[in-house]
C-alpha cells in the first residue's frame, strides 16, 4: 500500500507489518501518557484500532482548568452543563484510578454532583486526589474522601469539612495540603488518624480547634495562618510556622526531635491583648527543640516581650545578660537566620546568646529591616563580631539577603 506524506514523497506501508507500539503492554503505555492532558488523552483514539478506548483505562484522570476552558465553547455544553459530561467520563471510565485531578473553578455543579463523583472516584481505589476550587462558592466535601483505604495524596483548596463520625482513618495516606478549609463537625471533637502520614500541610484552614490529627510518623508539617492547631507528631523534623501567631507553648512539647525550624510571625494588635504565656518565645521554643540544626525567624518571634510591662522589660533583659540563664547548649545548631532585624535589645540579646552557647555554629544571618540605615548595619556588624562565640567557626552576616558587610 503506498501513501503520501506532507512532503509529497512517496511512503510504502507493509499492511502485514506488526504495530509494535499498539502491541506494547497496558502498563508502559499508561507511563508513556501519563503527562498527556486529558483532551489530548481522548484525541489517541484515532491513531489505532485497539486505542480506540484506551482513555477509558487509563489510570490518570486530569480535569482541569485548561481542561474546562478548551471544552467551554462546545456545542450542547450550554444546555447539559459540565456535571453531565463529568458524570459520562466517569461512567466510560473502566478500572482503577492511580491519580483523579479536578478543577472546579470555572464550573457550575453543586453538593450532590460532588457526593456522586468522589464515590465514584473512592471506589475505583483511587491513589492521588487534588481538587481545586477558586471560587467565592465552596461545596461541602463528602466524608468518603477521609475514609478511603487507598488514598495516599490528598491535596484539597478552599471546602467545607463536615466530618460524619467523630473519629476517622486514613490508613494509607501519606500527604495531606488542605487549603482554605473550613471543619464544620458535628460533635465538639473530630480525631483524623493518619498512622502513616508523611507530610502536612495548612493553610488558612478556619475552625481548626475542632480537629485533633493523629500522626506518629509525620517528619514535614507547614502551617500557614493556622491557630489552635492540636496535632501529636512526635517524630516530626521540618516545621515551618507562618502567620500563625496564637500558638500557645504546648504545641511545641512534642517537638524535640525537630531539625530544621522556619518560624515567621506577625503579631497583630489583637495577639497582643492574649496573655503573655499564650505565645511561645524563642527561650522556649530552643529548649523545646533541642535537636534544632537549622532556624529561621522573623524579629517577631521575638519581640512578642514588648507585650511585658516596663518593669518586666529591664528584669527580662537583666536575667538573659546574666550567662548562668542558660543552662545548656545548643549542641547541634548550624545555621541561624533572623529576619526583619530592628536592632532592639531583646534581639541582640538573642544573637548574642546564640554565638555563646552554640559550639556547631557555622553560619548566623542577620537580615535588617529597611529602617536601619547602612551606618547602623554597621555597627550591629562590628557588635557582633566582637561578641563571645562558642564555634570558632561561626560566620556572621548582617546585610539584606545574607550578603556580608
Amino acid at each position: 500500500m503506498a501513501n503520501m506524506n506532507n512532503r509529497g514523497t512517496e511512503l510504502i506501508i507493509d499492511e502485514n507489518e506488526k504495530d509494535k507500539i499498539s502491541d506494547l503492554p497496558m502498563d508502559i503505555l499508561d507511563e508513556i501518557f501519563k503527562d498527556m492532558s486529558f483532551q489530548d488523552l481522548v484525541k489517541t483514539c484515532v491513531l489505532s484500532k485497539k486505542w480506540g478506548h484506551f482513555w477509558t483505562m487509563h489510570p490518570i484522570l486530569v480535569l482541569d482548568w485548561e481542561f474546562f476552558e478548551e471544552k467551554s465553547g462546545t456545542i450542547g455544553l450550554m444546555e447539559d452543563g459540565f456535571s453531565n459530561m463529568i458524570d459520562n467520563i466517569l461512567l466510560q471510565h473502566v478500572g482503577s484510578l492511580v491519580k483523579f485531578f479536578l478543577d472546579l473553578s470555572t464550573i457550575d455543579c453543586n453538593d450532590r454532583d460532588l457526593d456522586h463523583w468522589l464515590l465514584c472516584v473512592t471506589s475505583k481505589r483511587v491513589k492521588e486526589l487534588t481538587l481545586k476550587n477558586h471560587k467565592r462558592k465552596r461545596y461541602t466535601l463528602p466524608f468518603c474522601v477521609f475514609n478511603s483505604p487507598t488514598l495516599r495524596y490528598i491535596d484539597i483548596t478552599n471546602f467545607i469539612v463536615k466530618p460524619l463520625y467523630p473519629k476517622a482513618l486514613v490508613p494509607n495516606l501519606l500527604e495531606l495540603t488542605l487549603k482554605f478549609i473550613r471543619f464544620c463537625p458535628d460533635k465538639a471533637n473530630y480525631v483524623l488518624n493518619t498512622p502513616l502520614l508523611y507530610s502536612l500541610t495548612f493553610i488558612a484552614c478556619n475552625d481548626v480547634h475542632f480537629l485533633t490529627i493523629s500522626a506518629p510518623r509525620i517528619q514535614f508539617l507547614t502551617i500557614h495562618d493556622v491557630h489552635f492547631l492540636t496535632i501529636s507528631a512526635p517524630r516530626i523534623q521540618f516545621l515551618t510556622i507562618h502567620d500563625s501567631h496564637d500558638i500557645h507553648t504546648s504545641f511545641f512539647h512534642n517537638f524535640s526531635n525537630v531539625r530544621e525550624l522556619f518560624m515567621v510571625l506577625n503579631v497583630c494588635e489583637e495577639s497582643k491583648s492574649y496573655e503573655q504565656e499564650r505565645f511561645i518565645t524563642w527561650s522556649r521554643l530552643l529548649y523545646s527543640c533541642s535537636n534544632l540544626e537549622r532556624l529561621v525567624l522573623s524579629n517577631s518571634c521575638i519581640q512578642v516581650f514588648n507585650t511585658l510591662s516596663e518593669g518586666n522589660i529591664d528584669e527580662v533583659a537583666h536575667y538573659l545578660e546574666d550567662p548562668n540563664c542558660v543552662d545548656k547548649q545548643f549542641e547541634k545548631l548550624v545555621f541561624v537566620e533572623l529576619r526583619e532585624f530592628e536592632g532592639t535589645l531583646f534581639e541582640l540579646l538573642f544573637l548574642k546568646l546564640i554565638l555563646a552557647y552554640s559550639p556547631s555554629l557555622s553560619r548566623l544571618i542577620v537580615e535588617p529591616s529597611d529602617a536601619l540605615d547602612v551606618a547602623e548595619v554597621l555597627g550591629f556588624y562590628q557588635l557582633l563580631r566582637m561578641s563571645l562565640k562558642a564555634s570558632p567557626r561561626a560566620k556572621v552576616s548582617v546585610a539584606p539577603h545574607g550578603q556580608d558587610v
